[in-house]
């Protein structure tokens, strides 16, 4: 099955950055400045954020981690936030982001693209829509 462009580059330095025995932040830094440099050779520099973001994916997935975004209306309380450990493994990065346009309610976000919503602005545009 063909792949496309974007996910064959963040594969590609997503293996080179998970090489067995890892990689010194001398050679990590050199590695990505040379494929940055790659990218803008193939004409992809707009699609670098993508690559690295999709990068990062792979490397965590290989080591059994997720990124997970938190998204509130206003910021989370202590009650709240012991509940939404619950959902976080060791070793996840976990980012909260408020987003007052949600009204009410969580959006849960795992890996930029798995997404549970369960915001009022989502349950008020399912109503309206």
């Amino acid at each position: 099955m063909k792949q496309n462009k974007t996910k064959l580059y963040a594969r590609a330095l997503a293996e080179i950055l998970s090489k067995k025995g890892g990689v010194s932040a001398t050679e990590e830094k050199r590695v990505v400045s040379n494929f940055v440099k790659l990218i803008i050779a193939a004409g992809l520099e707009k699609k670098l954020k993508e690559i690295l973001s999709l990068a990062e994916d792979f490397i965590l997935a290989n080591q059994g981690k997720r990124r997970i975004t938190f998204e509130t209306a206003r910021t989370t309380t202590a009650s709240q936030k012991k509940i939404l450990d619950g959902i976080v493994n060791k070793g996840d990065i976990v980012k909260e982001k408020i987003s007052p346009e949600l009204i009410a309610g969580i959006k849960i976000i795992i890996n930029d693209s798995k997404q549970l919503d369960l915001s009022l602005l989502a349950k008020l545009q399912e109503v309206f829509t």
